[in-house]
């Protein structure tokens, strides 16, 4: 579902007037984008706005200076002459004052290998944005019109359709479209006779497509799970056994993993060796940029190199990381394609006033013998389903996460049983030997995977998790 982009090459017309300018190696990233918002104020539309069209570039000016590279970015919105002179001119400015450990950086060449078309856009949202906008949003508000006790508090629905383009120095032209939606919402639940508080439950989610099958199905449970807050207890203090799914894991994993198994983190002294055991056999962990409709799914990184799938653990046992042309270069490695121009804590909707570092595309935890839901929590029996954090406030130097659990369900005697709520989760994702961890205390992993931002991965079980009660 890959296209090339139908209009403004944007990088390639910067780099056509970048060339004559200077003799340094370059490279140049370019990005036109169409926006368009709708925000909800209950299930009334309370603005919409689009399309907002901003096309803009980054530039990254690569000198050798003593053993050394001096690397200067600068990005722009101004595609005047005047405006690449003044991005030039910043990014050597820059440059002056930056130092790389890496003696020279190949970039690649036009003769580089042919990536294969991959699956990160939304033909209907391309074609027709608005039609398909207000489509998803009226299936998304449908299933409340039966509902008296649960409402939709607030919300919103964000598109961006985006032509990317990439050309070098020595010569390569990139140039794919791709789509990303960011939905928002808060589900509010009264009534009853009880006369407890309102609950509510937020819903945030970042994907490629807006797919309106199965949403009403999806209401249901956000309903059930608004109405669940509203008679939470305390969970107990204590070292617990925990089931972790997609939704808590994706705010944890790509952040922390993503980092302390890249170049970055290797060149800092904070990675691991080839072979040496982190997790439990359980684990099994690999990057995907090709996975299909992931967020970070392109045919190419950001730096012109096709993207691809790169093992980081077999069975608990490190098989490899992330790299980009500028770390693979200070450490002898090899470029796995994961320069990327993001950012996994706040992403920002465009990108080409970030540098690139390697970063992951989409971790994919491979499937394991734990079964469906239910026998998760039979092997569990007795513990807590952690259904939602606050956030988890991952921390890849140290891999530290905790967060508010704002719902989860006591597991007791195998079975699912009554929803708790408030206090805190918390814990490391990698420790020494011994040491409590979410990698080495990962009993078993589910057999379904489902795809949550940066993540697709089925639920974990994990032991001796620290909750602290309410």
């Amino acid at each position: 579902m890959t296209a090339a982009p139908s209009a403004a090459f944007t990088a390639y017309r910067v780099g056509d007037r970048l060339r004559p300018r200077t003799e340094a190696p370059w490279e140049v990233f370019g990005e036109r984008m169409r926006r368009y918002e709708v925000h909800l104020n209950g299930r009334r539309v309370e603005l919409v706005r689009g399309p907002i069209h901003l096309e803009g570039f980054g530039l990254r000016l690569f000198r050798a200076e003593g053993g050394e590279m001096r690397v200067g970015f600068a990005a722009s919105n101004d595609l005047s002459d005047a405006g690449i002179d003044a991005a030039l001119a910043a990014a050597g400015s820059a440059g002056r004052l930056s130092r790389f450990p890496a003696r020279r950086v190949d970039l690649p060449s036009s003769v580089a290998a042919h990536a294969l078309p991959v699956e990160n856009r939304d033909p209907a949202l391309w074609d027709r944005p608005v039609e398909t906008l207000d489509a998803f949003r009226e299936a998304l508000l449908a299933p409340f019109d039966a509902r008296k006790d649960e409402v939709p508090s607030f919300g919103s629905l964000r598109v961006t359709l985006t032509e990317t383009t990439l050309t070098n120095s020595e010569g390569i032209q990139r140039a794919y479209a791709h789509t990303l939606c960011d939905l928002e919402l808060a589900v509010k639940a009264t009534g009853g006779p009880e006369g407890a508080a309102p609950g509510e439950y937020w819903v945030n989610a970042r994907q490629r497509r807006l797919e309106s099958r199965g949403l009403g199905a999806r209401v249901d449970a956000w309903c059930r799970r608004a109405q669940d807050v509203r008679r939470t207890k305390a969970p107990a203090t204590g070292a617990t056994t925990v089931v972790l799914p997609p939704t808590v894991l994706a705010d944890i994993l790509p952040a922390i993993l993503g980092y302390r198994f890249s170049g970055a983190a290797e060149l800092r002294k904070m990675s691991f060796p080839s072979g040496a055991r982190v997790g439990s056999e359980a684990v099994s962990i690999s990057d995907d940029g090709r996975f299909p409709f992931g967020p970070g799914t392109a045919p190419f990184d950001d730096e012109g190199i096709p993207q691809a799938r790169t093992p980081l653990l077999a069975k608990g046992t490190v098989s490899g990381s992330l790299d980009d042309l500028l770390y693979a270069a200070a450490l002898g490695h090899t470029t796995t394609g994961n320069g990327r121009r993001d950012s996994l804590a706040f992403s920002p909707w465009s990108h080409f006033e970030l540098a690139p570092s390697p970063q992951p595309t989409t971790l994919v935890v491979a499937p394991g013998s734990g079964g469906s839901d239910a026998e998760l929590a039979e092997a569990v029996q007795e513990g807590l389903w952690v259904d939602q954090l606050g956030y988890a406030f991952p921390d890849p130097a140290s891999s530290a996460f905790g967060g508010e659990i704002r719902v989860a369900y006591r597991i007791h005697r195998g079975k699912i049983a009554e929803p708790v709520r408030g206090g805190t989760l918390g814990g490391v994702v990698l420790a020494p030997p011994g040491e409590p961890s979410l990698l080495a205390d990962a009993r078993a992993i589910g057999g379904s995977s489902e795809l949550t931002g940066s993540l697709a991965s089925p639920p974990w079980i994990i032991d001796r998790m620290a909750v602290a009660g309410g």
